[in-house]
């Protein structure tokens, strides 16, 4: 990789430099391409400036004629990582979406010889294959797959996408199980009598919607005690080997959330077991200690909550998850009244139409008042005549 600078005005420390790094030929018009900068300062210091823009550049894809679509997914799933801070999830998901449902068809095609029709034969395959794929999941490939040649084509690497003509299966959405109050509250008393740790962390999700990496990340820091509110900025993800670590929510939104009545009691209840703890274990709890943990010190894993809760629930007869308590809260603030920019901010969306398309399902009673309204304006009509 190659590039060189030009100074333009200035003198000593006010020099103005402009520098070109070289950055190879498009492969649609095979003309060179160059990535520009400014920068003002010592010509010695001008050539550090320049290094490092050599150096952000030849990170960037800029693929051979006989490049694969594989080999180009494996340089930009990372590059996108970056660039888009996903988060490790995204990036794990990702990762086995190209493994397992591309790679194994398209993974030798030539990246420029890609098409629309290897596409929905793509998509043909990954529905009648046995066991076939949902309609919903294969989206999600073809989701990954125009990401990446949307990458090529900002790029100059492919002239056009493919992906955008492609045809897409029809996804019907699931219906969404909402638990009854009185369900949740049989799956909270089950957990209180068994693992009060448990059931604390399951009855703060049903008022807070929060999800369960994010009430996995709280930490005691995280209460304001004074203004009754919790602090949401952090979820737990497990990577790799059973690693643990700490990254932004999912919309990356900081959240400050009222405790109210319910939530206080529930957390007075556990900062409770964790001084009897403290006590017994000989050690101090902080601000940075974890609200949901057995030994003060690691954080309960995500996965641990979601296979006791399923053992919780299937006690009580109830064939759910713990996603479930979003979906409770979710649902029970909208078909309640609360102003969907409100609902959508304690749930976490980015936006309040992502909260209504999803929680706007009617609960069975405002089913019976809408029924009603309806049956009521048409005597109406009917005394009138």
């Amino acid at each position: 990789m190659k590039g060189s600078k030009r100074r333009r005005r200035g003198r000593g420390k006010d020099q103005v430099w402009e520098l070109r790094a070289y950055a190879g030929r498009s492969p649609v018009s095979g003309k060179p391409k160059y990535v520009y900068d400014r920068f003002t300062g010592t010509a010695k210091d001008a050539d550090t400036a320049l290094g490092e823009l050599v150096d952000r550049v030849s990170t960037v894809d800029h693929t051979t004629e006989g490049e694969t679509f594989g080999q180009y997914l494996d340089r930009w799933l990372p590059k996108m990582a970056i660039l888009k801070e996903l988060s490790p999830t995204t990036v794990r998901e990702h990762k086995r979406t190209i493994e397992k449902n591309i790679k194994p068809t398209l993974g030798e095609v030539k990246l420029r010889e890609l098409d629309t029709t290897m596409l929905n034969d793509l998509y043909v395959h990954l529905l009648s294959r046995k066991p076939p794929l949902a309609a919903s999941s294969v989206r999600r490939v073809h989701s990954v797959i125009t990401a990446a040649l949307r990458e090529a084509v900002n790029t100059k690497v492919i002239g056009e996408n493919p992906a955008l003509a492609a045809t897409l299966p029809k996804a019907h959405p699931k219906r969404v199980t909402v638990p009854t109050p009185e369900e949740v509250q049989k799956v909270l008393d089950v957990a209180e009598a068994d693992d009060p740790d448990m059931a604390a962390f399951f009855a703060l999700g049903a008022v807070t919607g929060a999800r369960r990496s994010e009430l996995c990340g709280l930490r005691w820091g995280d209460v304001d005690w004074t203004n009754h509110t919790i602090l949401i900025e952090r979820a737990l993800v497990v990577l790799g080997r059973g690693n643990l670590i700490y990254k932004a929510t999912k919309t990356h939104s900081v959240r400050v959330l009222s405790t109210v009545a319910i939530a206080e009691d529930v957390l007075k209840g556990q900062k409770n077991r964790h001084a009897e703890r403290a006590g017994e274990l000989g050690i101090a709890v902080t601000s940075e200690t974890p609200i949901f943990s057995y030994d003060l010190v690691e954080p309960m894993r995500p996965d641990t909550v979601t296979h006791y809760f399923k053992r919780v629930s299937l006690k009580v007869g109830l064939d759910t998850h713990f996603h479930a308590l979003r979906h409770f809260a979710g649902t029970y603030m909208v078909s309640g009244g609360v102003d969907p920019r409100a609902a959508a901010y304690r749930l976490g969306h980015a936006n309040p139409h992502t909260t209504l398309k999803t929680y706007a399902a009617p609960l069975p009673e405002r089913d019976e008042d809408a029924g009603g309204v309806l049956a009521k304006a048409l005597t109406a009509g009917a005394v009138k005549s």
